[in-house]
């Protein structure tokens, strides 16, 4: 089994992919969620690259945001490996964007169940 890791090219970088993706993209929305994708070809090896927003207007102080940033970074590192594979046996390459909308910082448990269940919706209804 292959160590799950979050690399550089798993990054979704560049103001005009992101942008991208946020006006194109399909979005489902998992409170405190918000999961915006998109089926596009990435100039990448990897099969989904992953962007983390938390907007200053949701959470005021810089460590809060950037705590929960490392959170939702580390629960999507230990659970991506079944979505990149099925995304892998299905030829296609995706970009993703989580959106934080809560006020308040959740628990790395309560932030891994948001993030599977809202990358299997994403997946069921547009994978």
């Amino acid at each position: 089994m292959e160590r799950p890791t979050f690399r550089k090219h798993e990054r979704l970088t560049g103001r005009l992919r992101i942008q991208e993706v946020v006006t194109q993209g399909r979005s489902i929305h998992e409170a405190p969620l918000k999961l915006v994708g998109r089926i596009m070809e990435l100039p990448t090896p990897a099969s989904a690259q992953v962007a983390f927003a938390i907007p200053k207007r949701y959470m005021k102080l810089a460590v809060h945001r950037n705590r929960m940033r490392r959170l939702m970074r580390e629960a999507y590192r230990l659970n991506k490996a079944r979505y990149q594979d099925r995304l892998k046996q299905a030829g296609k390459q995706c970009a993703w964007l989580f959106i934080y909308q809560g006020k308040e910082p959740l628990t790395l448990a309560e932030t891994q169940v948001k993030i599977t269940r809202s990358l299997d919706r994403w997946m069921e209804k547009h994978g």
